[in-house]
């Protein structure tokens, strides 16, 4: 359930607005406040989700303190206002200012009741859409299967990270990793096994990012990683995730055994590199250098020269 705020500077109506919310069992707690000033402040100090403020108050006014609050606040507390005003325009002013809801005074319980349980429900509705686009923005980056980024939040990552080294001047290294022999995974131990390798290997990946660092699923089975470090740490870095996945005992259903190794290449940003996919393509050349070399180790690329 939430939690209510009142703000009126009537002991009476407070008390009819505390007797029917306590009877209808709405919230968790009701909190009360005679003016404005004190309301604001309970509002800053306490976790509110709804307000039911009077309109007409000696000192801050509850339009006012509707402005007053939304500026003050990050998270958007929804005002239910009561009025006597009659006036349609000043009602309709009321809206264009931030209140949710116009209540008039004198009220019946119950009809007040149904408006608190209708906001609540859109609060509840609003909640839920916030969680599913939330969860629809993690789906569209995050590889399904090893919870790294994926290739389009990869592809984003590499132009912003390359662009904050350039210009703040930060070291920044590109590792690009392939298991070696997945394919004689697949065709040994079938999909499921090759899934499980890969899942694995992203765990090891995870192990080695420290929070700045960023580390998603290339495709297949390549990984790229987005070090904040230049190239003497990102093969310290590289060299322990290899020995990591080295040691791996991976186990299939069937309770059969499998061994991966992985082979890295890295770039370090240099001003050599117009681009974050140049460094990207030269990262890429020195993992070919490693497969070609024998696999199972860590190649970098040989810095370019600025002209």
């Amino acid at each position: 359930m939430a939690n209510l705020l009142i703000i009126d500077d009537s002991p009476q109506q407070r008390a009819a607005l505390r007797a029917a919310l306590e009877e209808a069992e709405l919230f968790d707690r009701v909190l009360e406040a005679e003016d404005g000033i004190r309301g604001l402040k309970l509002l800053m100090s306490e976790p509110v989700d709804l307000v039911i403020c009077d309109l007409e108050m000696p000192g801050l006014k509850g339009d006012k303190l509707i402005r007053m609050s939304s500026s003050a606040q990050s998270k958007e507390v929804p005002f239910l206002m009561l009025t006597a005003v009659a006036d349609a325009k000043r009602r309709a002013r009321l809206f264009s200012q931030g209140a949710r809801d116009v209540i008039s005074k004198p009220f019946h319980p119950l009809d007040m009741i149904a408006r608190i349980q209708l906001h609540l429900e859109l609060m509840r509705l609003q909640g839920e859409l916030l969680e599913k686009n939330r969860l629809l923005q993690q789906l569209s980056t995050t590889d399904p299967l090893t919870g790294l980024a994926n290739r389009r939040q990869l592809d984003e990552a590499q132009e912003v990270e390359f662009a904050r080294a350039r210009r703040q001047g930060l070291p920044l290294t590109a590792v690009m990793l392939d298991i070696d022999h997945f394919k004689r995974v697949n065709d040994t131990f079938g999909h499921p096994a090759g899934d499980e390798v890969i899942r694995q290997v992203g765990e090891a990946i995870r192990g080695q990012l420290r929070v700045t660092d960023v580390g998603g699923r290339y495709g297949g089975e390549e990984f790229l990683l987005l070090l904040g470090c230049p190239a003497e740490g990102a093969r310290i870095v590289a060299e322990r995730l290899r020995g990591d996945v080295e040691a791996l005992e991976i186990r299939t259903a069937e309770g059969d055994s499998i061994s991966v190794t992985i082979s890295l290449g890295l770039a370090s940003q240099n001003e050599a590199y117009p681009s974050a996919g140049a460094m990207v393509a030269a990262a890429d050349g020195a993992l070919y250098e490693a497969k070609a070399g024998g696999r199972n180790r860590v190649m970098a690329a040989e810095p370019p020269r600025s002209e």
